[in-house]
């Protein structure tokens, strides 16, 4: 066979290259070899470093938005009634914030100050004392795995401070800021508060003694408690006996609706000295009786306002039945009474105190009684010196008062004015007989 041309073709053979042992092969010519391969292998390297590189960074940022978010949080409040502030450590999340919680703890202290507030670690709360009326810095430091420290400027209202000044009616309380408005329960049961003004309070005395403590609390929030002792409120005596020094009887009559003439001509004829005991409400609608009764010589008295059952009021409401009668009577018939009688007889420890807030010096029973029906005594018995006799203003009062002063005559009783000085020497009574 031969070639085009006249040459003879020879086999086609590709020369192997020898090659010591230890020693690479030689690269290969077309593709794949040569100088583009020795290109791409440092591309490989560098692009594989910067995968792991991105991979260290972005475990490291994972990493580090765990820690930031298991890291425990610090919150505080501030009690001004309390002059205290008040850190907490709040847990974070993720599988480890309850570990780390567990393992820190806060430790408080008052900036330049040596004093420091620990809590036992999981505790997770201090509370530091703040001193009131200026600026103060506190220091708080997290100890633990992932410690945090901070600064606070915490400011506190001045210290609420209260002064206690005494009345003959009870107490007066000066604040030195504003009040926060507040109802306030009576102390001891009946010692009624009140609040005049914004920074002051007052507690009236009762029939009963009290000691007691009063919390004050003022509008910026500082507290201040009050201790109160306070002695029970002075009765007025009641009697329902005078003296019978020289057989003296006395003569009272209550109420005041019907004024009778014919008492009026007796105490003109005879110088009769008669009690009027008068409610206010009556009094008013016959006023020129009851000047010219007083002109005769009789005395007048309180009855109270409007006749209630004092027994059954508040000490305010019966110091009111006894004030207001008073002062009114002393107005109309120019002497203000210094006697009263309860209406009914109905009598305790709470009616004299109101009678004595209300300005009375002594309180009036009776012993008898006199109505259409006759004389009645307390025991029954017949008239004695000493005896308090009561009648009422009605229709037939001038018969009534005849018949008594028979019978007075007849037992050789001797009328007397009643005043306070009638009951020198007298033992006060805790009871009245019932009537009205």
């Amino acid at each position: 066979m031969t070639a085009e041309g006249g040459r003879a073709a020879r086999p086609s053979m590709r020369r192997l290259a020898l090659t010591r042992p230890g020693t690479p092969p030689p690269a290969l010519a077309g593709r794949g070899g040569g100088p583009r391969s020795s290109r791409r292998l440092p591309m490989l390297a560098a692009a594989g470093t910067l995968v792991g590189v991105g991979l260290v960074v972005a475990w490291m940022g994972q990493r580090a938005e765990a820690v930031a978010q298991a890291r425990p949080g610090v919150t505080y409040s501030v009690s001004a009634a309390a002059n205290t502030v008040t850190v907490r450590l709040t847990p974070g999340s993720g599988p480890s914030a309850g570990h780390i919680m567990d393992s820190s703890r806060i430790v408080v202290a008052e900036a330049g100050k040596g004093h420091r507030w620990r809590a036992a670690p999981g505790r997770g709360m201090v509370r530091a004392p703040v001193p009131p009326g200026r600026r103060t810095q506190i220091s708080i430091q997290v100890l633990g795995p992932e410690p945090v420290s901070r600064t606070l400027t915490v400011t506190l209202p001045p210290r609420l401070v209260a002064t206690v000044h005494h009345t003959s009616g009870g107490l007066v309380i000066r604040a030195s800021s504003p009040l926060r408005q507040q109802p306030f329960r009576p102390l001891c049961g009946s010692d009624r508060i009140g609040s005049p003004a914004p920074a002051e309070v007052t507690v009236a005395r009762s029939p009963q003694a009290c000691r007691a403590r009063l919390r004050l609390a003022a509008r910026d929030g500082e507290r201040a408690t009050v201790h109160v002792t306070l002695s029970a409120l002075p009765e007025i005596p009641f009697y329902a006996f005078a003296s019978p020094a020289g057989r003296a009887i006395y003569i009272t009559v209550d109420d005041g609706w019907t004024p009778s003439s014919q008492v009026l001509v007796t105490m003109d004829r005879t110088h009769l000295p008669v009690t009027a005991f008068l409610i206010e409400q009556a009094a008013q609608r016959n006023l020129v009786y009851w000047r010219a009764f007083a002109d005769a010589g009789g005395t007048i008295a309180d009855h109270t306002v409007s006749h209630p059952d004092l027994t059954k009021l508040s000490l305010s409401q019966a110091t009111s039945q006894w004030a207001q009668a008073r002062l009114a009577l002393g107005r109309w018939l120019g002497k203000a009474p210094v006697m009263g009688r309860p209406p009914y007889g109905a009598f305790d420890p709470a009616v004299a105190a109101a009678a004595y807030r209300a300005g009375l010096k002594t309180l009036v029973g009776w012993s008898a009684t006199v109505t259409s029906g006759g004389i009645h005594t307390w025991n029954g018995k017949r008239l004695e010196p000493g005896e308090i006799v009561l009648l009422h203003w009605v229709p037939g009062l001038g018969q009534q008062l005849t018949k008594l002063l028979a019978v007075i005559h007849a037992r050789h009783l001797h009328p007397m004015p009643l005043t306070p000085a009638s009951f020198a020497g007298i033992a006060p009574q805790r009871r009245s007989l019932g009537g009205d």
